[in-house]
This record gives structure tokens, sequence and C-alpha cells, in this order.
């Protein structure tokens, strides 16, 4: 029965979208060309991340000795695809995040494909038996302004193709909002930011993926991190479109 209504909401969907498309023709949010909501020329010119950032501190200098890094990130593993500081995917984030253009979802799922597609090491939660795909919450207020958290959407897209035997996750609530973190430039203040902002809902037994995004310092995505990994997952990954300066 829920494959059914599954594919009777994408159905849905896809009819809406056509529909809207009709009535609003699509323009690449990241060069304006007419046609589709991120062009193919856009998804090829992102500056894509071919090496996994250390999951301790996210350096992806390939000189860089991970068995000896000092940093304190929580994570078991990091994967990110591109690089935010490059305009097509730097825009088509800020359309999800602060637009709320969800239309460009289609073609960020090819994208998204196209990344696992050209990727030559294993994921780092390849191995995992049981995976918990967990999108970072928005604080609720935050949710309700936006309409949606970009955060699940991304974690929709991924699930299918980046670890089909995953299952859904919903066990992590962020409890303030605090000052928005696009809003500090600080590393430190940063991280005092967020510091206590994620409460787990429920204990784990199991590997978590949190998926963002966008991963900066990392400060928000850890605390998030340790909140699973207090109420007993086994090991928690991170996956986040883009890295911030």
């Amino acid at each position: 029965m829920s494959s059914i209504v599954d594919n009777a909401a994408r159905a849905l969907t896809c009819a809406a979208t056509s529909f809207f498309d009709l009535l609003y023709p699509p323009s690449c949010a990241a060069c304006g060309a007419e046609g589709s909501w991120w062009c193919a020329d856009c998804r090829l010119a992102v500056e894509r991340i071919t090496a996994d950032p250390c999951p301790r501190c996210l350096i992806i200098d390939p000189s860089h000795d991970r068995t000896t890094c000092q940093g304190s990130l929580p994570f078991a593993g990091v994967v990110v695809t591109g690089f935010y500081h490059a305009r097509p995917l730097r825009k088509v984030i800020g359309d999800l995040k602060f637009r709320g253009v969800t239309a460009v979802r289609g073609d960020l799922a090819i994208y998204l494909r196209d990344v696992l597609e050209q990727r030559s090491a294993a994921l780092p939660w390849a191995h995992e038996p049981s995976l918990g795909i967990q999108p970072l919450p928005l604080a609720a207020a935050r949710e309700r302004d936006r309409g949606f958290n970009q955060s699940a959407l991304i974690a929709d897209l991924i699930a299918p193709t980046w670890h089909p035997n995953a299952h859904a996750e919903d066990s992590l609530a962020r409890i303030s909002s605090g000052t928005p973190q696009a809003n500090i430039e600080d590393h430190s203040l940063r991280s005092a930011n967020v510091t206590g902002d994620f409460v787990a809902l429920k204990r784990t037994s199991h590997a978590v993926l949190l998926v963002d995004d966008v991963v900066t310092t990392g400060s928000t995505s850890a605390d998030a991190a340790r909140a699973l990994l207090g109420a007993g997952a086994t090991r928690v990954y991170l996956f986040a479109l883009a890295l911030g300066a």
C-alpha cells in the first residue's frame, strides 16, 4: 500500500511541476538560461571536490596526515560534492535555501547521480549494515518561515542511490535557532552559537548519515553529531552539497 501511495504522490508532484512550468517557464538559477532550473552547462561547471575532506578537520589537502590530525570534529567520514565559492553551486543552494525554489530538485537529482557515478572511491559508509539518513534539522520557527527544510530535500534525493538500503531517520531536533550561522564570520563564535543546540529524540543503535547543504567549519553539524552519538549512534557520517571557505 505504501508503494502505491508513494507512486501516486510522485505522479501528483510531476503533474504539478509540469503545470507550473507552463505558467512559469524554468530558467537556470545560476546563469539564467531558459529551459531548466539548473542547466547542464552549469551542473558541469561546478568546481567539484574529488577527495573526501578529513573527518576531523575538513582539510582536503592530500599531504594532510589524517592519522595524526588533532581536529575535534566527531565524524567517521565526510563527503562533499563541490566548493561553495563557485557560482554554479552557490547560486542553486542560495535559491533553494533562501528563496524556496524547490523546482530545482529534479536537476539537483541529476547532478547528484552524476557525482556518484564519477566517484572512484567507496563511500565512507558503504560498509554499514544499517544506516539512518538524518537531515540537519532547522529550528521550528525557521522551517515555518521557509516552508521546508532544504537538508531534508537533499536527503530525499540521495537516499535511493547513495545508500539504497538506508532508512529515513527522524531522531534529532533543533531546540533553538540562535543567530543564523551565515551571519557569523568568526569561527569561534560560530561554534559557540550552536553549542547544545541539538537534542536526540530517541536512542539509536546504528550508524547515521547526517545531511546538510553547506559545511564550513563543521561546528553546526558536529554539535548535531555529538547529540546522535550521545544517544547511542555507532558512527556519524556527514554529507553536504558544498564546502564553504
